[in-house]
């Protein structure tokens, strides 16, 4: 059996109302009565009786809306609503009796009560109080035959109201229950469609892909939380949009901006990966038109391709240490006979200056030569190795002390990380070589300028709050990159050191990579050269 609280709308409204008519109907009576009581039925076969009924049932109705409240009324108990129904009735039919039965009218009161019983209790019950008013209107009519002479009484009309509350009461407890099954089936169907709401926010939010929506000017309409974090969207520690008080959104990053330009252009165009600043992630962008039309509003879907270029690097890494390890041996084997040969011709006598020169020149490129292939064996050797989550500070203070007795250092070398808890993931091994190519540079470049080897080893969190991700900032006191030459500082083979192989910083940028992290080239404030990596947060799995 349904409940009486499945509709407490309909419930709550029909007793209000219901409340309100009590009070309106003593007064309606009562004023009438006052004004006119001898042209009128009322109160004529009993006016006393009458007055005390109708303050009564006054005083009643003033007690239900002032002791009851609405929402208690809505969840009552039926039998509390069944016990007020049943006073209603009888204080209806003593009205009735008080001014001479069916004669006055007054019988056809009892339909609004039958009428709201039917529609606010469930059941049998609602039927009962249709019997109690019959039986009440015809016991009023058999009581008035008795106790004064009537010619004409009143016993058909009062079995014909009987049979009407009879019909009213079924009718609308057949009306009333489908309404109330419409209500259930349509509450149902709006608890379904909230839930699949929220579970399509819960799916969107927790996806991997980031996904933003903009208008037809690129303006921001939603965005999930990774999206969110992935372009930088809000300030740190307001990433997280909730129902009370969604993030304030900024525009889309300019590069991706222009990506979505380029794209309404050329729909069929690949995107490039691209990165919003030197510590966001590498990201893969594709778009989508919500409707066929062009005006409509655009769905952008963003994929972090860290990982995928980690696991590319890594691949490129082996492949390349299993391409050099076979070749190696075919390149040294006659690397190493010019070179002997060369030495042997130096020391034999006659040998003019000339020749000499010539001689020397084949050996310094032999051993430029063996320089290259060291390093590129040096960055194949690594083996795929499981990262490792460190303290930056202990580390490095540890793996400075370690390179400045290993290499004689007689300079000044700094670690300055804070705050002292930064943690890193890496694989350990890539990043001692990654290092020691940084701080060979710098030293040198230091100890050119300033005929001292100087290097500042400086970093912690790139933004502060929830999100922030670790950073090194290698600051050297050389002379720096020439402006022309910064775009290609990265390339494989290019250097500005006649002496050098141009690999140092190719290799450490393919091992930053590879550990999902990036290596990027800036003057400081003081204008200083400085080498910055900037890792992946630590939590992020890498294996």
């Amino acid at each position: 059996m349904m409940e009486a609280s499945t509709q407490p709308d309909q419930n709550l409204r029909v007793l209000q109302i219901f409340n309100a008519y009590r009070v309106i109907l003593v007064l309606v009576l009562l004023l009438t009565f006052q004004s006119s009581p001898n042209t009128t039925q009322l109160g004529v076969h009993d006016p006393d009786l009458f007055m005390d009924i109708l303050l009564g049932y006054g005083f009643f109705s003033l007690a239900v809306i002032v002791l009851t409240r609405p929402v208690q009324n809505a969840k009552a108990h039926q039998n509390l609503l069944s016990s007020l129904l049943i006073v209603d009735i009888l204080a209806v039919a003593l009205i009735t009796y008080s001014c001479s039965g069916m004669v006055s009218g007054l019988g056809l009161l009892h339909l609004v009560t039958i009428a709201a019983g039917s529609i606010i209790i469930i059941g049998r019950m609602s039927t009962f109080l249709a019997a109690i008013a019959s039986i009440a209107t015809i016991y009023a009519e058999v009581y008035l035959s008795f106790s004064r002479d009537m010619v004409n009484n009143q016993y058909m009309q009062a079995g014909l109201l009987g049979v009407l509350l009879f019909t009213t009461s079924l009718f609308l407890q057949s009306l009333s229950q489908k309404m109330r099954r419409s209500a259930v089936l349509a509450l149902e169907l709006a608890t379904n469609i909230v839930n699949l709401e929220q579970l399509n926010q819960l799916v969107i939010q927790r996806m991997r892909t980031g996904i933003v929506v903009v208008d037809a000017n690129a303006h921001i309409l939603t965005a999930n939380d990774v999206a969110i974090r992935l372009l930088e969207l809000s300030d740190a520690g307001e990433g997280k949009s909730s129902k009370a008080k969604p993030p304030k959104l900024r525009g889309l990053p300019q590069i991706l901006e222009e990506h979505l330009s380029s794209w309404r252009q050329r729909p069929n165009r690949r995107i490039p990966t691209f990165a919003t600043s030197n510590a966001a992630p590498q990201l893969q962008a594709n778009f989508a038109y919500l409707n066929p039309t062009t005006d409509s509003n655009i769905l952008i879907f963003l994929e972090d391709s860290t990982q995928i270029i980690q696991r590319v690097r890594q691949m490129n890494l082996i492949s390349l240490g299993r391409l050099t390890a076979s070749i190696a041996h075919e390149i040294r084997n006659p690397l190493g006979a010019i070179s002997h040969a060369s030495q042997l011709l130096q020391e034999a006598d006659g040998i003019r200056d000339a020749d000499r020169r010539l001689l020397e020149i084949i050996l310094n490129h032999c051993s430029r030569v063996n320089l290259i292939i060291e390093d590129v064996l040096h960055m194949s050797r690594h083996k795929q190795d499981s990262s490792d989550r460190v303290n930056l500070h202990d580390w490095l203070t540890r793996f400075v002390e370690t390179y400045c007795e290993t290499h004689q250092v007689s300079g000044n070398v700094t670690v300055d990380i804070r705050p002292r808890d930064t943690e890193v993931r890496v694989i350990v091994s890539q990043l001692e070589q990654i290092l020691t190519n940084l701080m060979e540079n710098g030293l040198r470049y230091s100890e050119q300028a300033t005929g001292s080897a100087t290097l500042t080893l400086m970093g912690g969190l790139s933004v502060k709050g929830e999100g922030s991700t670790p950073v090194l900032h290698v600051i050297d006191e050389g002379p720096g990159v020439p402006p022309e030459s910064e775009e290609h500082l990265f390339e494989p083979f290019y250097t500005t050191d006649p002496k050098g192989t141009g690999l140092g910083l190719y290799i450490s940028k393919e091992l930053c990579e590879a550990n999902q992290a990036r290596l990027s080239y800036r003057r400081d404030t003081e204008g200083k050269s400085c080498f910055s990596i900037h890792f992946s947060h630590p939590d992020r799995n890498m294996d």
